[in-house]
């Protein structure tokens, strides 16, 4: 239960799945937020359609490797690469920070909070995770 807290556990995931992967300062938890579709037909059960991840910023792809609500790892990832998003928009906020990805087909929204408990690393990589090459372009 809760796998993804440590860094170590991360990485070890990436490395047994073969995923694009430079260093564990590019890593972040984030989610994505209910969709207002949700909301309306279910009301405050809509929020189940929540999904967590971990955010890997890869030298040629950003993965987003799916998490129960749990916080176990899921074995479903997906790889976009950057090659594929052509505008990231970053919009920080008082708690969380929001992270828009566009590409042709579709526009994620990934908010990553500065803080999360029993994750140490996760308001240290977001500077790092600001400075990676294929966000500061954008940024």
């Amino acid at each position: 239960m809760n796998q993804s807290t440590k860094i170590e556990n991360v990485i070890n995931y990436v490395k047994a799945h073969d995923i694009d992967f430079t260093h564990s300062k590019y890593v972040l938890y984030g989610r994505t937020g209910a969709t207002n579709a949700s909301l309306f037909l279910f009301g405050g059960l809509g929020a189940l359609s929540m999904k967590q991840y971990i955010m890997v910023l890869g030298e040629n792809y950003l993965t987003l490797i799916l998490l129960s609500m749990s916080g176990d790892f899921k074995e479903s990832f997906t790889t976009i690469s950057y090659d594929d998003i052509f505008d990231i928009s970053f919009k920080k906020g008082l708690i969380t920070n929001l992270f828009i990805f566009h590409t042709d087909n579709e526009k994620i929204k990934i908010r990553c909070n500065k803080k999360v408990i029993g994750m140490h690393w996760q308001s240290t990589n977001m500077d790092s995770c600001l400075n990676h090459p294929a966000i500061a372009k954008y940024v």
